[in-house]
């Protein structure tokens, strides 16, 4: 009995031993497919940058050669409507309406039959409109009456007010102006065709008119921005390439519903959209704003004691601030940077603009400022860039996809019933979709932590119900630059860098606030005042809503 039971023994302990070693075998079996499904991912992500470095190249190898440019890539279905086959009718916008509505007659002509039969009986008329353009020359020539008193003093009619700012009516300038900026026709087309009429003018003139003696449009787009950040809850911003005098430059974007302004310079820094914010002519001034700010980017401790903090205004210019830190001390280009943003920020605040005012960005840093408010669309990109390398990693994505737009479509409904019930139920649903956890998928858990990370930007809506969850507005206002950018190039001097800045800004309010911009090109040259000020309906518009 004994033998058989050491014997029993010793096949126990044999097998326990071999299933240790089998045990054994799968950790470490395991442990190497973690270390190649690390690996397979780092791999994937080196592929993924030479595969774009390589499709970039390509892109430059077609432009030099002229070649058809790559397809873009399918549009965010973020904000695509669930459709409803039984309700599916015709687009919006296709129904017909009615070409009589609103329909003025400026001639009228009768027209007899060509015989009439000596018994007929007139019957009335039969009415068939025509919409018919005139575009003729009108050259007008003022006599000015002259006339002499007895004390010898001369006397001279005087010109109507909207002729006496040159040799060019304002229906001709108004015309120009609609056609570059509104219409975006180089200046060389322009010419040409008024020439065509009949019309004597030179290329320089025509330059002269789209940009000199614009004081008056100028200050309304000064004022545009004022009364926008006024009376703005939230702003939208972007920014693109904007070529200056044969030179890489920026254009920076800032609008909402109601407006739209834009600012050209060679920098898309935050100091740059912080003078952007603050419109023409920045102040610097460091109070307890700039200090907070100073605070929460951890300014060194020896520059501090450098710093008073007040109300008043530092500087008015740039080369004055920049003697204003060197007479501080403050000489790095680190220090210079934090302390400058901090003034302009402070600045923009005491010339009004709202602490608590909302800027919605596509993430980039430079927008950072104020409560800073993200685009879903963009962030939703981040998911989309991954291309999965198994099928499981391939259905996670879709998954998170799916997650993640079901999750945007409950947002979508939060300002119709902005309840606190509502607010908790999202931000605890935030953390449900976005908290997940995928085994051996590293780099969607990465892009998941970024989702969480950024929870504040990204529910902003929940505390402010009017803002949009996407920054397409800021895109449409933007791209008014590129396709001005692949039309005419860029701009040469300064003044013609203002006028396209202020024209298209102000093409843009108008459009937002529905105003004609020929209607307001003509009044304004006029001087006769048919169109408000822009200033004055923004206000309104905000005074409606609230």
């Amino acid at each position: 009995m004994s033998t058989a039971t050491e014997n029993r023994g010793n096949v126990e302990k044999a097998l326990r031993d071999e299933i240790e070693d089998l045990q054994n075998l799968v950790r470490r079996q395991q442990k190497l497919i973690q270390e190649q499904l690390g690996t397979i991912d780092q791999l994937e992500q080196q592929v993924k940058k030479q595969q774009e470095r390589i499709a970039q190249l390509e892109e430059e190898l077609r432009e030099q050669k002229k070649l058809k440019g790559r397809p873009k890539i399918r549009a965010s279905q973020l904000n695509t409507p669930k459709t409803n086959p039984e309700k599916e009718g015709k687009r919006a916008g296709s129904a017909k309406k009615s070409k009589k509505a609103g329909f003025q007659i400026d001639e009228e002509k009768i027209i007899q039959p060509e015989e009439i039969p000596v018994n007929a009986k007139f019957n009335g008329y039969r009415d068939y409109d025509v919409q018919e353009l005139k575009i003729e020359r009108h050259n007008i020539r003022f006599r000015l009456a002259e006339y002499v008193t007895e004390e010898g003093k001369t006397i001279v009619g005087q010109l109507p007010p909207e002729y006496r700012q040159g040799h060019y009516g304002p229906e001709l300038v108004g015309y120009i102006l609609y056609q570059h900026y509104q219409c975006r026709v180089p200046q060389t087309l322009i010419g040409e065709q008024i020439e065509e009429w009949g019309i004597d003018i030179s290329t320089g003139q025509i330059n002269q008119i789209l940009t000199e003696n614009k004081e008056v449009f100028h200050t309304e787009q000064k004022e545009v921005l004022a009364a926008g950040l006024e009376t703005a809850s939230f702003v939208h911003t972007d920014d693109t390439g904007a070529r200056h005098q044969g030179k890489n430059g920026y254009c920076t974007v800032i609008g909402n519903q109601w407006f739209a302004y834009f600012r050209s310079s060679q920098s898309k820094s935050r100091q740059n959209f912080l003078q952007t914010l603050q419109g023409d002519n920045p102040i610097y001034v460091l109070n307890e704003y700039a200090r907070s700010y100073l605070q929460s980017d951890n300014l060194a401790a020896k520059h501090w004691e450098k710093l008073q903090f007040s109300e008043s205004v530092l500087a008015r210019e740039e080369s004055q601030w920049s003697s204003y830190l060197e007479s501080k001390g403050i000489l790095s280009s680190k220090a210079r940077r934090l302390v400058s943003e901090a003034a302009l920020l402070g600045g923009a605040i005491t010339k009004g603009v709202s602490e608590d005012l909302r800027i919605l960005s596509d993430g980039a840093g430079q927008f950072n400022v104020l409560v800073h408010a993200l685009c879903w669309v963009h962030a939703e990109r981040a998911l989309r860039r991954l291309s999965g390398y198994t099928s499981q990693q391939r259905q996670n994505i879709e998954e998170m996809q799916q997650l993640l737009w079901d999750y945007y479509r409950q947002l979508q409904t939060y300002p119709e019933n902005p309840t606190a019930e509502n607010k908790r139920q999202l931000e605890e649903g935030f953390d449900t979709v976005f908290g997940r956890c995928y085994l051996h998928h590293s780099s969607l858990n990465q892009v998941l932590v970024g989702f969480r990370e950024r929870k504040p930007q990204l529910l902003e809506l929940l505390h402010c119900p009017q803002l949009p969850l996407h920054n397409n507005a800021a895109e449409s206002d933007i791209r008014e630059y590129v396709t001005r950018r692949k039309i005419s190039g860029g701009t040469r001097s300064e003044a013609g860098r203002q006028a396209r800045d202020t024209f298209v800004g102000l093409k843009k309010t108008c459009r937002k606030l529905g105003i004609s911009f020929w209607h307001f090109l003509l009044s304004r040259l006029r001087g006769d005042g048919q169109v408000p000020p822009l200033p004055d309906v923004i206000r309104a518009k905000a005074l409606a809503v609230t």
